[in-house]
């Protein structure tokens, strides 16, 4: 017990060890790692083209500059390497094409402007490089910089998003952007990845150009209005008709969450919503390429464009 006691103190003297890149271990074979990665993934690479993907700019840059080093010409023993940049533009092209396209089949009456909040919190470097890393691309990725940056990590999905879609083509793509991006909004509310600025501006817009009255809020009951635990529940009616409710500490919040919960209901994106068509049942999935959902701001222009000439005021 005394020697291990000692060795423990000597563990913590030192410190953590420092990050190894996984190649600098004995056992680190790149070509079986590059073709099992595509056989974990279930899919069928080019090796060629797989390869590619995992090389960043400055692999290159550096491999060029040890050869200028070393008097080596260029141009007479030329560099056989590409990087992934190329790769990369196709793959998120592809990606961000079919991420609105999905959400927008699926979510047929949330406004443009969720979709495209949705669509960019799945498309930034930190999703990207979180998914990346746990299907195995970190190890693998030809880069100076150690350890790697979540950017560098992004551009390498989109690289394989890019191979993939060289190799077998925008449907297996597709399958592959729908397997390991969408998922991540599971368990999470896309409301909140949307933040309204004037819910019950937009909420009276929406009422008026369906034919309604305005909104019109209520409070339902209260508790607690002296003290630190306030509570306000209010809820919001239109021709005589309940349409949503909501609490809030103070009147003024709960009327805005309850224009949330109406805007919710209008998009059809309440808590107790179908959960995302995925792996099996999303194969036989018809989507309209072609749809575009209608924009908040189109329809808040269109409501003070009729409001316009009969108060005589300007539109915005």
């Amino acid at each position: 017990m005394r020697y291990l006691k000692e060795m423990y103190q000597k563990r913590l003297d030192v410190g953590p060890e420092k990050p190894r890149h996984r190649s600098e271990w004995t056992n680190w074979n790149y070509d079986a790692e590059i073709y099992a990665f595509g056989q974990r993934l279930g899919e069928e690479f080019d090796e060629s083209t797989l390869r590619q993907a995992f090389i960043n700019r400055s692999y290159v840059e550096g491999e060029r500059k040890k050869r200028a080093d070393l008097g080596i010409d260029t141009d007479a023993v030329p560099l056989q390497l590409e990087d992934n940049s190329e790769l990369a533009e196709e793959g998120f092209a592809l990606m961000s094409s079919y991420l609105k396209v999905y959400l927008r089949n699926i979510y047929p009456y949330m406004f443009e402007e969720g979709i495209s909040a949705v669509h960019n919190y799945l498309t930034t470097d930190e999703m990207l490089a979180h998914i990346a890393k746990h299907i195995g691309c970190e190890d693998l990725i030809l880069s100076e910089e150690f350890p790697v940056l979540a950017s560098t990590l992004s551009t390498v999905f989109k690289a394989v998003v890019g191979a993939l879609f060289n190799d077998k083509g925008q449907e297996q793509a597709e399958r592959f952007v729908r397997d390991f991006v969408i998922p991540q909004l599971i368990e999470k509310d896309i409301n909140e990845l949307w933040h309204i600025t004037n819910p019950m501006g937009l909420l009276k817009a929406v009422l008026a150009l369906s034919g309604k009255e305005e909104p019109e809020p209520r409070l339902l009951w209260k508790s607690g209005a002296n003290t630190i635990m306030s509570l306000y529940w209010v809820g919001i009616y239109s021709d005589r008709e309940f349409i949503a409710k909501s609490p809030g500490e103070t009147v003024s919040i709960a009327e805005e969450m309850a224009a949330r919960e109406a805007l919710k209901k209008i998009m059809k994106t309440e808590d107790n919503r179908a959960p995302l068509v995925l792996g099996s049942a999303a194969e036989n999935l018809v989507l309209d390429y072609n749809r575009v959902n209608i924009s908040a701001k189109d329809i808040i222009q269109k409501y003070y464009d009729n409001k316009s000439p009969q108060t005589g005021s300007s539109a915005f």
